[in-house]
C-alpha cells in the first residue's frame, strides 16, 4: 500500500516533533560549550520545554498516542533536572541561620528599600553582590547592618572583589581557591562560622555570565566546583549571583549534593525590571548538610535581580 503525499507529510512532521522534543530534552545535559551558544540556550532550557508539552498535547488530541508517549517520555527526561530533589524525612534541627542573597546591581538599588527589606527579614547571614562601600554606609546610617557586626574585606577592595558577606554571628574569612586568578573574574569571599556548635563554611557567589565563548563562565564554575570538593565533610552554604540555573550541565555538577532553598521547581529571580516578571533563576541559595524552610523573593527599586532570602536549618 503507498503513502500519498499528504500522509507522508503528515508522517514526516510527526518525526519532526520527536527529533525537535528530542534535541530539547537533551540540552540540559550537554557539557559543552559550543563557543559560548550551548550555555546561552541552556539558560532557557525550562520555557524551551513548553514546546514538547505543546506537541504531546497535539498529538494526543490528532489521537496520535504512540508519538504522544514518546514525546511525554522526552519531556520527562528534560524536565528531570530542571527539578529541584531535596532531601525527605525528618530530622531533629539544633539550629538555624536566616540567609538574605542580593545582587545590588553595582550598587545602584535603592538603599531606603534593602534597608527595609534587611529591617523586617531580620538576616543572620547577609550576602551582597555587585556592592561597593557606599552602599555600605547608607545601610548604616539606615540602621540596616545593626547586628551585622562581623563583615568580610571591603568591594570593590582594588577593582578585585564585589561581593561582601555579613554576618550576626563570628566569622572568620578563610582563604580559598577562589581568588580572581581562580574564578577569571572577581574573587569569591568565603568564611568559616559557627552554627549550633557546628562549623558551616560560607561562600558569597558571583559567577562571570556566560558571555561570549563562555569560557570565564565556566571558569568561574569549576573554581568553585574544586572548592566544594576540598571541603566535603562540611556543611556548607552558597549563595549569590551564580549567573546560571539548572538547565546548565556545568551549574549542576558544580553544585551536586546541595539542596536548593527555592524547592521543587525553580524560582525566577532574573531579570525583574525588563520583562512583566523574571524569566530565569540564576540567584541561588544552596546549602549542604541543612534543610531550608520560608523561602521567598523581594524585588528591590534600582536592581534587575531579586532578594532571596530563606532560613537554613541545622
Amino acid at each position: 500500500m503507498r503513502i500519498d503525499g499528504q500522509q507522508q507529510q503528515k508522517h514526516t512532521f510527526l518525526i519532526l516533533l520527536i527529533v525537535i522534543s528530542a534535541l530539547i530534552a537533551a540540552l540540559p545535559y550537554v557539557p559543552w560549550l559550543a563557543g559560548g551558544i550551548v550555555p546561552k540556550v541552556q539558560a532557557f532550557a525550562s520555557w524551551l520545554l513548553l514546546v514538547p508539552l505543546g506537541a504531546m498535547i497535539f498529538t494526543l488530541l490528532k489521537r496520535k498516542r504512540r508519538t504522544a508517549i514518546a514525546i511525554g517520555v522526552l519531556l520527562i527526561i528534560g524536565l528531570i533536572p530542571q527539578v529541584h530533589f531535596a532531601p525527605t524525612g525528618q530530622s531533629e534541627t539544633t539550629g538555624e541561620l536566616r540567609v538574605l542573597s542580593f545582587n545590588a546591581y553595582r550598587a545602584e538599588a535603592s538603599s531606603n528599600e534593602l534597608a527595609a527589606l534587611i529591617k523586617e527579614e531580620q538576616p543572620d547571614l547577609l550576602i551582597l553582590v555587585e556592592t561597593n562601600e557606599r552602599l555600605h554606609q547608607d545601610l548604616t546610617s539606615l540602621g540596616a547592618l545593626d547586628g551585622l557586626d562581623f563583615r568580610t574585606a571591603p568591594a570593590p577592595a582594588g577593582g578585585v572583589r564585589d561581593t561582601v558577606i555579613f554576618s550576626k554571628n563570628p566569622m572568620t574569612e578563610i582563604d580559598s581557591g577562589l581568588s580572581e586568578q581562580d574564578t577569571g573574574w572577581f574573587a569569591m569571599p568565603t568564611v568559616e562560622i559557627e552554627v549550633a556548635q557546628q562549623r558551616v563554611l560560607v561562600a558569597g557567589v558571583h559567577v562571570y555570565p556566560p558571555l561570549n565563548d563562555a569560557k570565564q563562565w565556566r571558569k568561574g564554575l569549576s573554581a568553585m566546583d574544586t572548592w566544594v570538593h576540598e571541603h566535603p565533610q562540611s556543611p556548607m552554604i552558597l549563595a549569590g549571583d551564580f549567573n546560571s540555573t539548572t538547565g546548565h550541565r556545568l551549574y549542576r555538577d558544580a553544585v551536586a549534593g546541595f539542596t536548593e532553598a527555592s524547592g521543587l521547581l525553580p524560582q525566577s529571580t532574573w531579570p525583574q525590571t525588563m520583562l512583566p516578571f523574571p524569566v530565569l533563576e540564576i540567584d541561588h541559595i544552596l546549602g549542604r548538610g541543612v534543610r531550608f524552610a520560608q523561602t521567598r523573593t523581594t524585588p528591590v527599586t534600582g536592581s534587575d535581580h531579586l532578594a532571596v532570602h530563606a532560613t537554613a536549618r541545622f
